[in-house]
């Protein structure tokens, strides 16, 4: 599993590649965490290649964006495979998320904020 974090203005987006089970859960939660102690109120998360997504994963998803909504941010989700968009209805996590289908559509939503 490979993490890669890129910058489109104030946009921080991370990239994901392969699995994020719990043994990456702890590296991309503290990536998350530095991210929102620093000040950026805008993260998006590009799933494009994530194979799978384990229920660490998904907290770490959810603790992000409860911390960031908390301070006037917004976390959102690009990209989402097939697989891992059938673990989000199957946990009926769907809609807590604001999911856009590309990285294009959610930065230009992200303009909008």
């Amino acid at each position: 599993m490979g993490i890669k974090v890129t910058e489109f203005g104030d946009v921080k987006v991370i990239h994901f590649e392969g699995k994020l089970d719990v043994n990456l859960s702890l590296a991309v939660e503290v990536e998350l965490e530095k991210m929102i102690t620093l000040g950026v109120k805008k993260i998006i998360i590009d799933l494009k290649n994530v194979e799978y997504l384990s229920s660490s994963g998904l907290r770490i998803f959810i603790s992000a964006m409860r911390k960031l909504n908390e301070q006037g941010g917004h976390l959102l989700l690009c990209s989402i495979t097939p697989m891992v968009k059938k673990i989000f209805k199957i946990v009926e996590l769907e809609d807590l998320f604001q999911v856009y289908d590309t990285l294009e559509e959610a930065i230009k939503s992200c303009e909008d904020m």
